[in-house]
């Protein structure tokens, strides 16, 4: 067979068909901070070609003011928006007002301090208002939605062609509770409104949902076919049941994967918790590839299980522990690890990546054992594994 490029290798995997080795596509953002002193697309390019891995690059071009921060100003017709800060011990608070001519929404936003690494890596803001409170907050709400027409493609189109055959660049598009009814509320409180209110439940997150129809349809005209759906709201591990994906969120992943494949592009889902329960559900719906299939202690995925079970229809990408194997194991456990995965789910159908980014502080002996034992093991032919 001749030698793919990342970008061949990478659309061989998600059709299920022969690769000359099996991709390797780890998210790595945090650890090229750490290695290299930035993130941007050019050092994820500088990395693949360094370590010889398949780049899969997600393109952020939706804003929402239901994002985690808050900005100066906000491009809402119709809306006038106002911000204060004040301080709440050790955090910025952020106190933003959008005044709609259906009324008016409020919420606060918790910074922690720079370099807090108890909220997480970046650190991570956290609310403590949100905008919804009551059903009659719909009607504002409907305000705070911009205009996908409105929005600038042009930075997906320019790094796509940046990366060209070095990789695959996808569209972040995020589900109705991912960035959107998740934080309108907040996961909990919807969790319990679908109990103490469940058209209220229904309608909110509808909202959400045909937001993110109308931003995959707008990027779909204007010649996006790959497309990175942003689910880790949904997941298990966040607290959600097979019910509720049964009854509300495999339906609309189910239109989300037809609208997709209606233009004949991908549907790249990312949940990075537990999934076993419902691999069969989100398989069901239409998606085209799924990770990071996390394995225990952190997820539940066993994959050569879930080879067994979705692996004819759906391309497995992710797997290896981020912290127990790459950050905190050996360069020994990393390679078998690797190995064990490409056994458990290659050559076919399967893409070699990580249960999340690799942290800051891994190694640069396990990076490089993780790269090796991908080229090593990923080149076997079909029947040598």
């Amino acid at each position: 067979m001749h030698q793919m490029t990342s970008r061949e290798r990478l659309l061989a995997a998600y059709r299920h068909q022969p690769v000359d080795r099996v991709p390797c596509s780890p998210r790595i953002t945090y650890w090229l901070i750490d290695h290299y002193g930035d993130a941007s697309l050019g050092t994820h390019l500088r990395a693949a070609e360094e370590f010889g891995f398949d780049l899969h690059h997600n393109a952020g071009v939706y804003w929402s003011p239901f994002e985690l921060g808050a900005r100066d100003s906000y491009d809402l017709p119709g809306v006038e928006y106002s911000l204060s800060w004040g301080k709440d011990g050790a955090f910025d608070v952020a106190m933003r007002t959008f005044r709609t001519p259906a009324g008016t929404l409020t919420d606060r936003l918790n910074i922690p301090p720079r370099g807090d690494r108890s909220f997480g890596m970046a650190p991570n803001p956290f609310r403590t208002e949100h905008l919804v409170k009551t059903r009659d907050d719909l009607g504002p709400l409907r305000y705070l939605l911009p205009d996908p027409a409105r929005t600038n493609l042009d930075p997906y189109f320019q790094q796509a062609e940046q990366v060209g055959e070095n990789g695959l660049v996808q569209l972040n598009v995020h589900s109705a509770l991912n960035h959107r009814a998740g934080e309108m509320m907040g996961t909990e409180d919807l969790m319990m409104l679908y109990y103490d209110d469940a058209p209220f439940f229904a309608e909110l997150m509808d909202i959400g949902h045909q937001q993110q129809l109308a931003e995959i349809r707008a990027a779909l005209d204007a010649g996006v076919r790959h497309f990175f759906l942003n689910w880790y709201y949904n997941s298990m591990s966040a607290g959600w049941s097979p019910s509720f994906w049964t009854e509300y969120f495999q339906p609309q992943l189910r239109e989300t994967c037809e609208v997709i494949h209606a233009a004949d592009g991908t549907a790249n889902l990312y949940d990075d918790g537990k999934c076993m329960a419902i691999i069969n559900l989100v398989a069901d719906a239409g998606i085209d590839v799924l990770e990071t299939l996390t394995p225990p202690p952190v997820g539940d995925v066993d994959l050569a299980e879930a080879k067994r079970r979705i692996g004819d229809r759906v391309c497995l990408k992710g797997h290896t522990d981020l912290i127990y194997v790459l950050k905190l194991g050996t360069p020994v456990l990393v390679e078998q690890t690797v190995r064990n995965a490409i056994e458990a789910a290659g050559p076919t159908g399967f893409i070699l990546g990580t249960s999340d980014g690799i942290r800051d502080g891994t190694p640069i002996e396990n990076v490089r054992a993780y790269f090796n034992a991908a080229r090593t093991y990923g080149c076997q032919k079909e029947g040598q594994l």
